[in-house]
């Protein structure tokens, strides 16, 4: 494959818990299959349980078909996947606009090579309503741009596809963040509501030659009944009362596939579409 073929990414919504792991291994082969995907990418920071991921479940992830992961805030609440974060072949990158980013485990973006091709993966926390305190996602994109200039070469990195996570829970900041990165990446990935949105577009850049795929929220995969993964009942006692009870993983026995396929060229999105699946 060269720079001028079609890219075919898959980007799969926040997978939560053991219903959001058997999801993905019921339909993502035969998606990867039909649609004859090239590279997989997955939120993945809630696939433990809800929260938090580890190794081991990452490497069954892969063996569905994911390629590489992103993840949010909840990618320190295992604390024993700290170590492995330093471990820079993990092949997952956690928000890079911390405050200390230099100093924190893991790779806020990653430059993949594939061989044939490279692709530059990146994600970034929002602010509004978010829980982490964090550097503002526009400052910190230019930073990082310049890191990955710096490291892939302006003009490879014309020719590189370059998707960003951005895990956040409003859409407005969702939308700002994409427009002003719109003509340095390819795709612009909203994760963290676990609702899926429908408001995919290609947004038009400076130069009328680039699009930027854009969602403001891809979904999830995990129970359909359920509040996020956490079962109804556990939420509702919680809501109603003073006092706390722990989140269950909803048993519903349907479970969703959330997901969005982006094609691109060079480094342009050409389109963007919805995979949605109920096992």
């Amino acid at each position: 494959m060269t720079n001028t073929d079609e890219f075919k990414i898959l980007f799969i919504g926040d997978i939560s818990a053991k219903p959001g792991r058997q999801a993905v291994r019921d339909v993502l082969p035969e998606i990867r299959k039909k649609e004859k995907i090239d590279f997989v990418i997955a939120n993945a920071e809630n696939a433990a349980g809800g929260k938090g991921v580890t190794r081991e479940i990452l490497n069954e992830l892969q063996s569905y078909g994911i390629d590489y992961f992103t993840a949010g805030e909840h990618v320190w609440d295992k604390k024993e996947f700290k170590e492995d974060l330093e471990d820079t072949s993990v092949p997952l990158v956690r928000p890079y606009n911390y405050e200390n980013e230099k100093e924190i485990a893991g790779n806020g973006w990653n430059l993949i090579d594939l061989g044939n091709r490279k692709i530059i993966v990146a994600c970034f926390l929002g602010k509004t309503f978010m829980r982490q305190d964090v550097r503002s996602p526009l400052y910190a994109f230019d930073e990082m741009y310049e890191e990955v200039k710096s490291r892939v070469g302006e003009s490879e990195l014309e020719e590189t596809p370059f998707i960003v996570d951005f895990h956040a829970e409003a859409t407005a900041e969702k939308r700002v963040f994409a427009w002003y990165v719109r003509d340095r990446v390819s795709a612009v990935l909203g994760t963290h509501t676990h609702v899926g949105t429908i408001d995919t577009m290609l947004m038009p850049g400076k130069d009328e030659k680039h699009n930027c795929a854009y969602i403001s929220d891809v979904g999830m995969a995990g129970p359909q009944l359920a509040s996020l993964w956490v079962d109804f009942d556990s939420v509702i006692e919680s809501t109603k009362f003073p006092y706390k009870k722990s989140f269950k993983v909803s048993k519903s026995e349907k479970r969703i596939f959330n997901s969005v396929l982006v094609k691109i060229q060079k480094k342009s999105a050409k389109s963007i579409e919805r995979i949605d699946k109920v096992v």
